[in-house]
């Protein structure tokens, strides 16, 4: 059942280079939209955590140490997919000897 699909894998750079962007580009754009969900200061989420710490206005550390965890756990659960999808990270067991194709 698991990967849904081989063909894309990461046996050769280009792949890898290719699902490492797809990686990158989506944990970035999950913590642009964590962050955007502290720009409004009448929203739910900014409100659940203004009452937690207990302030009128949250502060940019307070915001920061919200949003670095949270943007961890979202990357861990696009890896967490990508591994899922393509077997994603699982040519880092391969044994160093083995030359890395370009296709």
């Amino acid at each position: 059942m698991f990967p849904l699909t081989k063909s894309i894998r990461a046996t050769g750079l280009w792949k890898a280079f290719f699902l490492n962007s797809l990686v990158a580009a989506a944990v970035v754009v999950l913590g642009i939209s964590i962050r955007r969900l502290f720009e409004d200061e009448k929203g739910s989420v900014y409100g659940f955590f203004n009452d937690l710490y207990a302030t009128k206005k949250l502060s940019d550390t307070q915001i920061l140490t919200i949003q670095f965890p949270a943007t961890f756990i979202a990357a861990f659960v696009v890896y967490l997919i990508m591994y899922a999808i393509f077997y994603y990270g699982g040519n880092l067991l391969i044994h160093q000897n083995k030359p890395m194709p370009w296709y």
